[in-house]
């Protein structure tokens, strides 16, 4: 206990690159908040690539010439790493070349949402693909199919057991919300047709696999006429609590709420039909609470980029609040139309837009800076009060479609932070910083507490005690203030005692002792490095150890180990003027014993006095109290070491004679 000094730390192994297997399912623990990865690389359009695990987002382009005009789904690993991608019908790896066996899937890449990517929670050496064929009238096609990508044997990957049929019929829809167990997925279709046109279709993704048996709700508008009718973007709420589509050729836009604990769907609210013309892409805001949808009309006619407040009991009453317009018929070629709208890791939603009548992709990619906010504050291609902003694609093009992720990827909060160990910095870290200004509510909750970093965008600050804090901070902008708030626990530093609140303990010459750091997760003692919880030493020195709790909270103790020098005078006196000559006994560190026994013998032999207890010294009384006459006595110890692992314990005897001086 000589000194501790506390810190936080988190306990991890190195997430592999995609070459080496996808880190999706390392098992150990995580104390500060990691925020998911598998959305961060994404591949669309013509060669184009965004980076999200840059900071700032960075525009990465494929190496190779890549055309995904519409459907798209990536897949990257815990680390942020590629891991693969599939338009439905190929596959690549992250190295961007053909996986092994990775063609002719029978997902069609024309549709809307031709295919999603979903790990396996049985093996995590394994990833499903699901693919989605499209209606081509009078023929239903292919179908919904999956098929599954191992990595065991292959770390670059390689398709197997490929194209398994789960329905026919079915729209071009597909989206996967994280059970609510927080393990298995489900994954969510809609049928099309005057057969399945009424249902949605949900398969639970569990450690047994793909259940080929669906979770069928009949809920909603009929989908069913042309391939038209079945396209369109569905998309699940960031919390996965709701689920919104289109159907394009009728303009309905419907919102469900969905249960991740059955698979089912329930409580449909539409719009007016006819009222959206031709709506297409589909968004949720970041905080659950904003629905955007672009439309895009076959027809000339008016591109509209609309936004609705979803926790309205009718969120579709006119009138329509719109971020984006533009007619078909003043634009020229070089001008482009509205595809998808796609939420992405760093809180901002992404617009694809596509040349009319003309090659090439967009260059751009529209940006929705501020999506929790209501109407134009929601800072549509506007950063910094910079007008016409959108985001430079590096010389790759933009088409209709952007990928397809499982929604939970995307469920990341406003603000997050890190160390929360008493005496740390614990560091808060905004998601969104576009077009924010920043003030948090520190002073308020802990005013003894030390504001280490001032940027308001990042702050440090060392809580004073550990506790429960409800953190705040007020997000504003051009008048308008919205705030955020989150439960933040300081933990106590774990309380390591090696010393059993002693600096030195002191032990027998040739003997040992065990030190135990107690029951925590993780250790490490010096010297020697080991990782247990106990250490036994049979030297003298200074001994320290590292320990971490469950909490990734870490704290040190040390203590020395000295030998003992234990001795018994040869005379004493009761009636001595010096206090420590009136006693006869042990002298010395008596805490190097682990038990002890003492007796003194007259000279007959007879026990007059003992003890168990080395702190208890004889005065020179028989044991009724009678003084005993002056002379020489017999005396006999025991001393007993302590028991380690290098050693049992063992006894260790003494005699001698003392003279009682009177």
């Amino acid at each position: 206990m000589i000194s501790k000094k506390g810190f936080s730390t988190s306990l991890f192994t190195g997430i592999l690159i995609w070459l080496t297997i996808p880190a999706f399912a390392q098992s150990t623990r995580y104390c500060d908040y990691i925020r998911p990865h598998e959305a961060d690389k994404w591949v669309f359009g013509e060669k184009g690539g965004i980076d999200f695990t840059a900071s700032p987002t960075q525009s990465d382009p494929t190496p190779g010439k890549y055309e995904v005009s519409v459907g798209i789904s990536t897949y990257a690993d815990k680390n942020g790493q590629l891991v693969c991608f599939s338009n439905g019908q190929e596959v690549y790896n992250g190295g961007y070349y053909h996986m092994t066996n990775g063609t002719n899937l029978i997902g069609n890449p024309y549709a809307t949402m031709s295919s999603i990517i979903v790990p396996n929670p049985g093996n995590s050496k394994q990833l499903f693909i699901f693919t989605l064929d499209m209606y081509l009238p009078p023929v239903y096609t292919e179908g919904v199919n999956f098929s599954t990508v191992d990595f065991t044997s292959n770390p670059s990957g390689e398709v197997i057991n490929k194209n398994v049929l789960l329905f026919n019929e079915n729209a071009q829809k597909i989206c996967a919300v994280m059970h609510q167990n927080q393990r298995d997925y489900w994954v969510i279709l809609h049928g099309f047709g005057d057969n399945n046109g009424d249902s949605f279709f949900t398969y639970l993704v569990d450690t047994g696999g793909v259940n080929p048996t669906p979770i069928v709700s009949k809920v909603g508008y009929l989908q069913t006429g042309d391939f038209n009718n079945s396209g369109g973007y569905m998309k699940a709420s960031p919390n996965g609590n709701k689920i919104a589509l289109v159907v394009p050729d009728n303009g309905v836009v419907e919102l469900f709420d969905f249960n991740k604990s059955t698979g089912l769907l329930s409580g449909s609210i539409s719009s007016v039909p006819g009222e959206i013309i031709y709506p297409y892409g589909v968004e949720f805001s970041p905080d659950n609470s904003k629905l955007y949808i672009s439309t895009s009309p076959k027809d000339p006619g008016t591109n509209y980029l609309y936004q609705f407040d979803i926790t309205s009991s009718d969120p579709f009453n006119t009138p329509f609040t719109v971020i984006d317009q533009f007619n078909w018929s003043n634009i020229g070629s070089n001008d482009s139309l509205m595809g998808a709208v796609q939420l992405a890791p760093d809180g901002k939603i992404y617009v694809s837009k596509f040349l009319k009548g003309a090659s090439g992709g967009k260059p751009t990619l529209s940006v929705i800076y501020n999506p929790n906010r209501p109407g134009s504050a929601c800072n549509y291609n506007t950063l910094d009060h910079l007008t016409n902003t959108p985001f430079s694609l590096n010389g790759a093009g933009s088409l209709i479609g952007l990928p397809t992720f499982i929604t939970d990827y995307l469920n990341i909060p406003h603000f997050s932070f890190f160390n929360k160990c008493h005496h740390d910095t614990t560091d808060f870290q905004i998601r969104n910083t576009a077009n924010v200004e920043a003030t948090w509510n520190f002073d308020v909750i802990d005013p003894s507490g030390t504001l280490v970093y001032t940027d308001p965008l990042n702050p440090g600050f060392v809580f004073s005690e550990p506790g429960n804090y409800q953190v705040e901070f007020t997000e504003s902008w051009d008048g308008i203030s919205i705030p955020f708030s989150r439960g933040v626990t300081i933990h106590p530093l774990p309380g390591v005692d090696i010393g059993n609140g002693a600096d030195t303990i002191s032990i027998l010459p040739n003997s040992s002792i065990r030190l135990d750091a107690g029951e925590y997760d993780y250790y490490s003692w010096t010297p020697g490095g080991s990782h247990d919880r106990y250490l036994d030493v049979a030297q003298q020195g200074l001994y320290s150890v590292l320990v971490t709790d469950t909490n990734c909270c870490s704290n040190t103790d040390q203590v020395y180990i000295q030998f003992a020098e234990l001795s018994f005078p040869n005379a004493f006196n009761p009636n001595s003027s010096i206090a420590e000559n009136q006693q006869f006994g042990v002298i010395g560190d008596i805490s190097s014993l682990a038990e002890f026994r003492f007796q003194i013998f007259d000279r007959w032999g007879l026990i007059i006095f003992e003890t168990n207890d080395p702190t208890q010294k004889w005065d020179g009384k028989f044991k009724g109290g009678e003084m005993a006459p002056y002379g020489i006595y017999v005396w006999h110890s025991i001393f007993t070491t302590f028991e380690s692992s290098l050693q049992a314990a063992k006894e260790i005897e003494n005699r001698g004679t003392v003279m009682l001086l009177r």
